[in-house]
């Protein structure tokens, strides 16, 4: 016989209730422990460059707040795209984490809106380390700002030369929103990547580059190369003389471009584990080693928690998307 109590319920819907009460506390001891194994993190681009040396710095602070080993695996391909498709695909008990820059995720998923990957496929630990996206010039240019450029480019249509690390990313994205919103006539020059963009600055051969500081910071600190503009305020940025740059939104812009480097895991990992994950990231990113390292490499360690990262990540997605459309197709 069924019995309802004054609640609504029944035995049958209440024993049903007890039996998985009894099943999750069964189960949360294990997932209470985690983690109990190696911890892998995929960063999804060549080792030696910006991302990995975050993503080294970051494991090993990692390592260090989880107590067990953690291993950074290298997959390579398609911008970006195979070691993160690999995570999403994967496991998700937590022990697999992709760590990527939210704007190379974004400007993949804007340009090439077939992928067979989203947002979706993921939830987000957290975000630890951000640098904007900046403007840099060979000092032999001359150029003391990005308003100088810009003055020239409208003077002398078509002469004015801005150099982009790749052809589809943030960069290519931030010029494109530099020339539309500022009506200066200047040619887009598309590198293959961050490094021959660096060669072409330092050899003079564009009037100005794009690409994501720190990269030429010590070469800016020589007097080499001259920052003459920022998508985001440089104020956790070491080297203090360039703090003050002035941002795009400072001269009339009103677009805010830079990278955070955060940690990701599939997007089915149980919100117990995700927790654990999310406490161990907030100590690494706020250990004394993590922040020696940001200290060194540039810009001073930050810690955008889960939810916070998530919003940053969607709103830059919209962002992007937005520029493409108005600027670009």
């Amino acid at each position: 016989m069924t019995i309802k109590t004054k609640f609504g319920a029944t035995r049958r819907n209440l024993a049903g209730i007890a039996a998985a009460a009894v099943l999750a506390f069964a189960a949360s001891p294990a997932l209470a422990e985690f983690p109990e194994d190696t911890i892998h993190i995929v960063v999804p681009w060549k080792a030696g460059g910006g991302t990995d040396r975050i993503g080294r710095a970051i494991a090993s602070a990692f390592e260090e707040a989880a107590g067990v080993s953690v291993v950074v695996d290298n997959i390579n391909g398609a911008g970006g795209v195979t070691g993160s498709l690999n995570v999403a695909k994967g496991k998700a008990d937590g022990y697999t984490l992709l760590m990527n820059g939210s704007s190379d995720m974004t400007a993949s998923m804007t340009f090439q809106p077939q992928l067979p990957i989203s947002l979706d496929d993921f939830a987000f630990v957290g975000g630890f380390y951000n640098s904007p996206t900046w403007i840099l010039s060979n000092a032999e240019r001359g150029y003391t700002s990005l308003e100088d450029l810009l003055e020239k480019a409208k003077a002398e249509p078509g002469t004015v030369t801005v150099g982009t690390a790749g052809p589809a990313g943030a960069q290519m994205l931030m010029a494109a929103a530099i020339k539309g919103s500022s009506g200066a006539d200047f040619r887009i020059v598309p590198f293959s990547g961050g490094a021959d963009l660096k060669k072409a600055l330092l050899g003079d051969q564009v009037d100005a580059g794009i690409i994501h500081a720190p990269v030429l910071l010590s070469e800016a600190q020589e007097g080499l190369i001259t920052v003459i503009g920022t998508g985001e305020p440089l104020s956790n940025l070491t080297h203090e003389p360039l703090q003050g740059i002035a941002t795009l939104e400072d001269i009339g812009i009103p677009i805010k471009i830079g990278i955070t480097r955060g940690l990701f895991a599939p997007k089915d990992t149980p919100e117990v584990v995700l927790a654990k994950l999310r406490e161990i990231a907030a100590e690494a990113a706020q250990s004394d080693g993590f922040k020696e390292f940001g200290e060194s490499f540039g810009f001073r360690p930050v810690w955008v928690p889960g939810d916070e990262f998530e919003a940053q990540v969607r709103g830059e997605l919209e962002t992007f998307q937005k520029i493409k459309t108005d600027f670009i197709d």
